[in-house]
């Protein structure tokens, strides 16, 4: 704000003129308002002209005030082209009130300018100026710029003595405007041309939503006409609106759709990828753990080749350590027996959840298969169900079309035979006009004269009393000779009225009947239009049925959504499930290892106790050896297994990995 009113007092510096109080208190208002108004205000104020080139100056820079009042200021033609000068520019005045200001000639060619080039102003107020006097070619360019400007959205045209002529200029003007939406033309004397012109206009115009001609001598059946037309106007608006609502909600709900489809593919492929990392894990874990256990073999070996270099001094100790031999052979029998029994346990269950496994995936191919089917299905007959939407959808243009040619030829029909009667009617009340003024005007100068007459006499009177009786004599004389002359003029008044009353009842006869000769059409042209309704209405109904069928097609397709939402959620607790099970398979080779910890540690018992008791034999050392290789043999062997049991569970994986990238694939080419 401070910054406006330093421009201010610049250009009053600029402009060698003194700053005004008013104006800067207006400007001082908006900073005390918190700008909440935005109103520049000077309406009714007497403002010097020169203060105007400043505020011209100053407003088209200004980007504070939406809003401009000049109402009644009585404003000179070069003080209003000063300050419209300004608005040419300025970005940011939505509001200009200029009413009351006498505007006409250059003051209407500076508006024009502001309208041609102005992009902003929405709202003009131009009420009780004179704009269309004299049909000037200042207003034509007025309504020349109203064609191009594209902001204008409401326009008060009140009281400014505008013409038939400026009525057709602005008719033509409103053919080419897109964006006005009111205009007011109250009180203007646009009559029955302009009235017509203006009807065009709005039959042409798909914008206009109120026009207002009242006070402009302009038929009942017109404004009817206008109103229809601008009623028709409105409901395009509101179906246009309606249809961009619904274009934009569908718009909303395929994206919202696509967007659920990529989350739901990148939750799946994050879950698939943690899966994999998991197995990584698990299979680098169970690794480290066999080279553990081979190193603890190893460790075990050279133990074992030890104590073997030790048997030579221990032979003499081996009828003792026969029996203690013995022992230990019915132990080993027993963990044998044991370790078989679990070999074949473990390659049951191992068989039984493979199987499982291959079922789950072939019933998950199943699903998959049925799920692209009917999806291919829905998207067939929602194809069909567009290229019907679309055919009917012409077939509805069409119709609307041969309507509105219909209606055209029908309302030009009516307006062509509602202006023969109007002129006749016109020319009838013109006649009886003329002849009643000239008869009224006959009077008033037989009125002046005498009352001229009488007010000479009076003063004559007051002046000359000597010779009263002269005058009294004359004004005797003067008296029957008016009375004489009233007399014949009323009796020629009598009779002019008697022949024109004739004249006007068998006019009137013969307009009667070419009344009801058009009333005759105008009813014929109205059947025809109510049947064009009904088949309208028909087509509304079938457009209805093809609405429903596509919201029936609609539910189909969430039902096969929710579908396909509970599949995945199947695919997520089978692939649970699958965890669970290979987390218990991973928890009974533990066991394993560990049963297989625990067995070294009785290894390390009994050579405790050989190395205590020193009666192991040679014979015992070697059978033990080769129990040791058949231990190798059978770790080699459950090694053998693990890691067939890795590369089936990862041939798994792979194979759901494709199987879910399929249909991914699939259900995004099928959208």
């Amino acid at each position: 704000m401070d910054q406006f009113k330093t421009l201010y007092y610049d250009y009053c510096k600029t402009y060698n003129v003194e700053p005004n109080e008013i104006i800067l208190g207006e400007i001082q208002k908006i900073s005390n308002e918190d700008n909440q108004t935005k109103i520049f205000n000077l309406s009714s104020l007497n403002i010097p002209e020169e203060q105007y080139t400043v505020l011209g100056k100053l407003f088209s820079h200004d980007s504070l005030y939406t809003s401009i009042h000049l109402n009644d200021c009585n404003l000179s033609s070069q003080a209003l082209q000063a300050f419209l000068h300004g608005l040419v520019t300025n970005t940011t005045c939505r509001k200009l009130e200029l009413k009351g200001n006498s505007i006409h000639g250059a003051g209407t060619e500076a508006l024009a300018k502001v309208l041609r080039k102005n992009q902003t102003l929405q709202s003009l107020r131009l009420e009780w100026n004179q704009i269309g006097s004299m049909d000037s070619p200042a207003f034509s360019s007025f309504c020349d710029a109203l064609s191009v400007n594209k902001s204008l959205i409401e326009l008060d045209l009140r009281n400014n003595d505008i013409s038939h002529v400026g009525g057709s200029e602005l008719a033509a003007a409103l053919k080419r405007n897109v964006t006005l939406r009111v205009l007011d033309l109250r009180w203007n004397n646009i009559g029955l041309v302009g009235s017509r012109a203006l009807l065009a206009a709005c039959q042409s115009n798909s914008t206009l939503n109120e026009l207002n001609l009242t006070g402009n001598n302009a038929p009942d059946d017109i404004m009817e006409n206008i109103n229809n037309a601008l009623a028709k106007n409105t409901e395009k608006r509101q179906i246009h609106f309606g249809h961009s609502q619904n274009m934009a909600i569908l718009a909303r709900q395929v994206q919202n759709i696509h967007t659920e489809k990529d989350q739901q593919i990148t939750s799946v492929l994050k879950r698939v990828s943690l899966q994999e990392q998991a197995m990584l894990k698990a299979n680098k874990s169970l690794a480290e753990k066999v080279k553990k256990l081979q190193e603890t073999i190893n460790d075990q070996q050279l133990g074992f080749n030890a104590i073997s270099a030790k048997n030579a001094l221990l032979e003499a100790d081996l009828t003792v350590a026969t029996q203690q031999y013995n022992d230990a052979e019915n132990e080993i029998k027993k963990m044998k027996i044991e370790k078989d029994h679990l070999i074949h346990q473990i390659r049951r269950e191992y068989q039984q959840e493979k199987d499982g496994l291959l079922n789950i995936q072939e019933k998950f191919q199943r699903d998959l298969n049925e799920n692209l089917e009917i999806q291919r299905r829905l998207n067939e007959k929602v194809h069909d169900l567009e290229r019907k939407n679309e055919t009917l959808q012409t077939t509805i243009y069409e119709l609307r079309e041969t309507i509105t040619i219909n209606d055209r030829d029908h309302h030009l029909k009516i307006s062509s035979l509602d202006d023969e009667n109007q002129r006749l009617k016109l020319k009838h009340k013109e006649n009886l006009k003329d002849y009643e003024l000239s008869s009224t005007r006959n009077i008033q100068r037989l009125k002046e004269s005498y009352e001229t007459t009488q007010q000479n006499l009076k003063e004559q009177i007051t002046k000359l009393e000597t010779i009263r009786t002269t005058l009294e004599r004359e004004v005797n004389s003067l008296k029957s000779i008016i009375s004489t002359q009233k007399l014949n003029h009323e009796e020629i008044l009598q009779h002019e009225k008697f022949r024109l009353k004739n004249e006007g009842e068998k006019r009137q006869h013969e307009l009667e009947d070419r009344l009801r000769s058009l009333i005759t059409t105008k009813e014929q042209l109205e059947s025809h239009y109510n049947q064009l309704l009904i088949s309208n209405r028909d087509f509304q109904q079938k457009i209805n049925f093809q609405s429903v069928e596509i919201e029936t097609l609609k539910r189909q397709f969430e039902s096969v959504q929710t579908v396909n939402l509970r599949k995945d959620t199947e695919i997520l607790e089978n692939r649970e499930k699958l965890k669970t099970e290979y987390e218990k398979k991973l928890y009974l080779i533990q066991k394993d290892i560990e049963m297989n910890e625990q067995l070294k540690d009785r290894i390390k018992q009994l050579e405790n106790t050989l190395k205590n008791q020193h009666n192991d034999g040679r014979n015992i050392m070697r059978k033990l050896e080769t129990r040791i290789t058949d231990l190798q043999a059978i770790l080699h062997q459950r090694d053998q297994e693990i890691s067939r049991l890795k590369r089936d569970e990862e041939k798994r994986l792979q194979f759901l990995r494709t199987a879910m990238l399929d249909y991914i694939g699939r259900g995004t080419k099928t959208n």
